[in-house]
């Protein structure tokens, strides 16, 4: 099928069963994220074509699905903004595709450090050998 039909009949289809066009258009490559990269503005259709650019990027066009899902992301929908960023984790490159001196890519740690400072050598909890449990006799 060619990719504009597939288009129109993944645009005039249902939100429930537009899904089962994603991966025949996605297999077009850069042509599918070129035609879908204007619905990611389109309250309706933004979803899907997240979801089409981030396959066809998985497939191999992995550099210009990244910077259309980039460029596109301060303008999609709310609702769908977690959508690309999901995308964009997903197509990532592993780290040792990244550049030594590309600190753009790098992310900063939520967790806390680990610290190694003198091991616990309690055997009961702090809790209970402060507040002792009265025994029944």
């Amino acid at each position: 099928m060619e990719l504009t039909l597939l288009l129109e009949q993944a645009k005039e289809a249902s939100p429930t069963t537009r899904i089962q066009w994603r991966d025949r258009i996605a297999s077009y490559g850069a042509r599918a994220i070129d035609a879908t990269r204007l619905w990611l503005t389109d309250t309706v259709l933004a979803a899907f074509a997240v979801r089409v650019i981030e396959r066809a990027g998985a497939n191999g066009a992995q550099g210009l699905a990244i910077d259309a899902l980039r460029s596109s992301r301060s303008r999609v929908p709310l609702a769908v903004r977690s959508d690309v960023d999901w995308a964009l984790k997903r197509l990532r490159p592993t780290t040792k595709d990244t550049p030594v001196g590309d600190a753009s890519r790098i992310e900063p740690s939520s967790r806390r450090p680990v610290t190694r400072g003198t091991p616990c050598t309690r055997t009961v909890a702090y809790r209970r050998s402060r507040y002792p449990v009265a025994r029944s006799p």
